[in-house]
């Protein structure tokens, strides 16, 4: 059943980029309305063999319910990026990463310690399920996006976010654009700093191929989907400039990597945040010049590629 679930969260993760889909989603969520969320803690029960532990379980209620909960009583007429519209944000994606907000948290209070304090609690089950031999699926991140999809795509439809495989020439050329724009601009500073070093390898083709498809499903399209797909895209709503818009949301990005330890740069990695804030102006330019998350998740997923293989 473990591997049933991943296959299944696989699935109806991808699946909201087909109109098919999403037109028998929204059928289902004229019937069940808010209710039709719950479906997603099956994949949840399948990956434990409908064994859970209760703690895990409610857990899991409680992360599905909040920003459904949060959306539900906005009111129809407010204006985009509204309290409930972060609070909905929050509630998906500090579950996933708790740790960076404790981090934030720290850092903002002088004398707090809440890394020592929360040692040891979680905010949603370590549950994996098995694509495949050697291939594991994180359940609680992927039920996140599959969640921000529906309730953004179907529920409380926000225009633009642009979930589509659907590419043009257009779109692969702006692609291509956001990596060099990106790569002018980061390589030289990151050399610079010593956060980049030349370290080419050169993988075997399955671990290329590998790398490829787990770097643009599970790492940039997920994270495209949040930082572009909603994040910029309400700023942009809220303020009608998409200049500024691009700007903060691409902060807010870099701010995301604050509690990844690099070589040389330790937590918190200011250079990290940076580094992450350059790629982001790239990504939401090519999010902005095509409409897609899906087109600027190639662009995210080429710099995480290259830095991987030819940089360290």
């Amino acid at each position: 059943m473990n591997f049933l679930a991943a296959w299944m969260l696989l699935l109806i993760y991808l699946a909201f980029a087909l109109p098919p889909f999403q037109r028998m989603i929204k059928g289902l969520n004229r019937r069940m309305g808010d209710w039709l969320v719950g479906l997603l803690l099956l994949p949840f029960l399948l990956a434990v063999n409908f064994r859970p532990a209760w703690e895990d379980l409610i857990r899991m209620v409680i992360f599905i319910a909040l920003p459904t909960l949060f959306l539900r009583i906005r009111a129809a007429k407010a204006k985009h990026l509204n309290p409930f519209h972060v609070l909905a944000i929050l509630s998906l994606w500090v579950p996933i990463e708790p740790n960076l907000f404790i981090l934030i948290l720290d850092l903002a209070l002088p004398g707090v310690d809440l890394q020592q304090t929360m040692a040891g609690f979680y905010f949603l089950p370590d549950v994996e399920a098995t694509l495949f031999s050697g291939v594991n699926l994180p359940v609680p991140t992927l039920i996140g996006v599959s969640m921000a999809l529906y309730l953004f795509v179907i529920r409380h439809p926000l225009s633009g976010i642009g979930f589509t495989f659907r590419f043009s020439r257009r779109d692969l050329k702006a692609s291509l654009q956001g990596l060099m724009i990106y790569g002018l601009i980061g390589l030289p500073i990151g050399l610079l700093m010593g956060f980049l070093r030349f370290d080419p390898t050169m993988p075997i083709l399955v671990d290329f191929v590998g790398a490829i498809l787990a770097g643009y499903l599970l790492v940039a399209l997920i994270e495209e989907v949040l930082f572009r797909g909603v994040i910029q895209n309400l700023i942009a709503k809220r303020f009608k400039n998409n200049t500024a818009a691009l700007i903060i949301a691409s902060m807010i990005f870099g701010l995301a990597h604050l509690n990844n330890a690099t070589q040389g740069f330790p937590i918190p990695n200011w250079a990290y945040v940076l580094m992450a804030t350059l790629a982001g102006l790239a990504y939401g330019w090519v999010w902005q010049r095509t409409g897609k998350v899906t087109a600027s998740a190639m662009t995210h997923m080429m710099v995480n590629l290259i830095w991987g293989i030819v940089l360290t």
